[in-house]
C-alpha cells in the first residue's frame, strides 16, 4: 500500500522531537491512541502480509497464473485506494473516524477467505470471470486501506492536543514501518509451518511439533550465539526438516488465514476507539485544511508539473519491482519463504529504526539536500542490484543493495513530504498533496503492470533494470528542479 498523507505532514516529525526531548510532557495522549496504534499495527502488517508475501506467490506458484497476469490484478488495489481516499477523508469528517476504521478493516477480514475459497482453473471456461473476481476482490481491499488510514491519521488529530500530536503521528509511522518489515517474515513462517498440514503432507500434531521444535532450535541458537560471542563462533544452527512446497494452493493459504485475524483484531481494536470527537466543522484532519475541489486539484496540476513529474516517474520505478521482489529473490537464490523472511528482516528494522531521526534531517540540513542525497541513495542502491545480478553476487549483497535503497527513502520522504508544503502556500497546502499523491499513485500502478510483464516476457531482472532507469530519471530530475532557487521562483509564482 501507499501511505496516507497525513495534512499536518511538514510539523509532525519536529513536533515528534520536541514531545520526546521535553522532560514534562504529559503522556496521557497514549492512552487515547494505543486502540489506533493496534489498528495501525495489525493493518499493516496483515496488508502487507497479503499484499507483498501472500499473493504474488499464491498467484504465481500455487495457481499458476502468469506473471503478467497477476499484475493486472493487483494493480487493482491501487486503483481503488488512489480513487477512494480523497472521498472517503471527506466522508469521516461527516459521520465520524469510527464507522470508516471499523468499516475499512472489517472488508479484508473476509476478502482474503473469499479469495482461496474461489476456484481457479485455467483450462476451465469460467477463468476469465475468477480472474476478474480476484481483481474485484483486491478492488474491495484498496476500499478498505482508503477508508481506514485517512480515518486514524484524523482521529488521532481530533483526539491528540497539538503539542503532543507530532509523537503520536510519530508512533503511527514506526508502527507502519515495522509492520512492513516484519510482513515477509510473518507471511512465510506461516506457510512453511502450516501449510504441509494443509496439503496432508502431516498430521496438525505433527505440525505443531515441528514449529516448536523450529522455534526452540532458533532460541537454543540465539542463546549459543550470545554466549560464546566473545570467545568463539556459535556452530551452524541445525538444518530443521521442511516439507518443500508442492505447489498445492492450499499450501499457500495460512498467509492468507493470518491477514484475516490480523484485520479481525483490528476491528475488535476499532470498537475500543471513541465514537465521537470534537473536531470544528470543516476540518479534514489535523491540519483543518478544507476539502479539496476540483478546480484547486487541476490547478494545482498546472502549478507544480515538474514535481508531479518526478513522483511520477519515480513510483513508476518503484511499481516495477514491488510485486515481484520476493519472486525474484526465491527463483535466484532457491529458499523457503522463511528463510527469505529472516533475511529481509534485519535490514528492514534497520530501516525502521532510522526511519524517526532520517525525518529530522531535513530540518537540519535543509529539505532540498536531504530529497537530493535521498534519492540519490535510491537511485545507487536500485542501480546496484542488476550490477551484483551479472556479477553473479550472493543474496547478501543483493539485500545490502536493497538496505541502501531503503535508507535513501526515509531520507527522501519525510523531507519530500516538508518541500510540498512550501510550494504553494497555506491556501494550495492540500491541493498539492492531493496532486503529487495521485501522481505517485498512478505511477505505482502503471509500475506493477509494466514490471510483472517484464518478468514474464523479457526475465527476471529486467524489472530491476527498469526500476533503476526509472529512479535515475527521477533523481536526475530531483537534482535539477529542486535547488533553493528553482524553489524561490516557484515560491514567488
Amino acid at each position: 500500500m501507499s501511505q496516507p498523507l497525513p495534512q499536518s505532514s511538514p510539523n509532525v516529525k519536529s513536533e515528534a522531537v520536541a514531545s520526546a526531548l521535553s522532560p514534562v510532557v504529559s503522556t496521557k495522549w497514549l492512552a487515547a491512541v494505543m486502540p489506533v496504534v493496534l489498528i495501525a499495527a495489525c493493518a499493516e502488517l496483515g496488508i502487507s502480509v497479503l499484499n507483498n508475501s501472500a499473493l504474488p506467490i499464491y498467484f504465481t506458484k500455487g495457481l499458476h497464473i502468469p506473471t503478467g497476469i497477476m499484475g493486472l490484478i493487483l494493480v487493482w488495489f491501487f486503483i481503488s485506494e488512489s480513487l477512494f481516499k480523497s472521498p472517503l477523508g471527506v466522508l469521516a469528517d461527516r459521520i465520524g473516524r469510527k464507522p470508516l476504521m471499523l468499516g475499512g478493516a472489517a472488508i479484508t477480514v473476509f476478502t482474503p477467505i473469499l479469495l482461496i475459497s474461489t476456484h481457479y482453473d485455467p483450462a476451465s471456461v469460467t477463468s476469465a470471470a475468477v480472474l476478474v473476481t480476484f481483481g474485484f476482490l483486491r478492488a474491495l481491499d484498496g476500499l478498505g486501506e482508503a477508508a481506514l488510514w485517512p480515518s486514524l491519521y484524523a482521529y488521532v488529530g481530533d483526539v491528540v492536543d497539538e503539542k503532543q500530536r507530532g509523537a503520536a503521528m510519530g508512533l503511527l509511522n514506526v508502527v507502519y514501518m515495522i509492520g512492513t518489515a516484519f510482513a515477509f517474515l510473518a507471511g512465510g513462517f506461516a506457510d512453511d509451518s502450516f501449510g504441509p498440514w494443509l496439503t496432508k503432507q502431516e498430521t496438525f500434531g505433527e505440525a505443531i511439533h515441528r514449529v516448536g521444535h523450529r522455534i526452540h532450535q532458533s532460541g537454543s541458537h540465539l542463546t549459543d550465539r550470545l554466549h560464546h560471542h566473545a570467545h568463539a563462533v556459535a556452530p551452524p544452527l541445525p538444518a530443521i526438516p521442511v516439507v518443500p512446497p508442492n505447489y498445492q494452493p492450499e499450501y499457500y493459504f495460512p498467509s492468507f488465514y493470518l491477514a484475516s485475524v490480523l484485520f479481525a483484531v483490528a476491528v475488535i481494536a476499532a470498537m475500543a476507539v471513541q465514537g465521537k470527537v470534537s473536531h470544528k466543522p470543516g476540518q479534514t484532519g489535523p491540519a483543518g485544511e478544507e476539502s479539496i475541489t476540483s478546480a484547486q486539484f487541476f490547478h494545482a496540476l498546472r502549478t507544480v508539473p515538474q514535481f508531479l513529474g518526478i513522483a511520477f516517474v519515480t513510483f513508476l520505478g518503484i511499481g516495477c519491482i514491488l510485486p515481484i521482489m520476493k519472486l525474484f529473490v526465491l527463483a535466484r537464490f532457491h529458499i523457503t519463504e522463511t528463510e527469505f523472511g529472516v533475511l529481509v528482516l534485519p535490514p528492514a528494522l534497520v530501516i525502521a529504526a532510522i526511519a524517526f531521526p532520517a525525518g529530522q534531517l531535513a530540518d537540519r540540513w535543509g529539505t532540498t539536500r536531504s530529497v537530493r542525497l535521498g534519492f540519490s541513495l535510491c537511485a545507487a542502491g536500485l542501480i546496484a542490484i542488476p550490477t551484483l545480478y551479472f556479477l553473479g553476487a550472493g543474496k547478501y549483497e543483493f539485500i545490502s543493495a536493497a538496505t541502501v535503497m531503503g535508507v535513501g527513502f526515509v531520507i527522501a520522504f519525510p523531507a519530500w513530504l516538508a518541500l510540498l508544503t512550501v510550494l504553494g502556500g497555506e491556501h494550495q497546502r492540500g491541493t498539492i498533496f492531493a496532486a503529487v499523491s495521485t501522481a505517485q499513485g498512478l505511477g505505482a500502478l502503471v509500475g506493477v503492470l509494466v514490471g510483472t510483464k517484464l518478468y514474464d516476457s523479457v526475465g527476471q531482472i529486467a524489472p530491476f533494470v527498469a526500476a533503476s532507469v526509472l529512479v535515475s530519471l527521477g533523481t536526475l530530475l530531483a537534482l535539477i528542479f529542486v535547488r533553493e532557487k528553482a524553489l524561490s521562483r516557484q515560491r514567488l509564482t
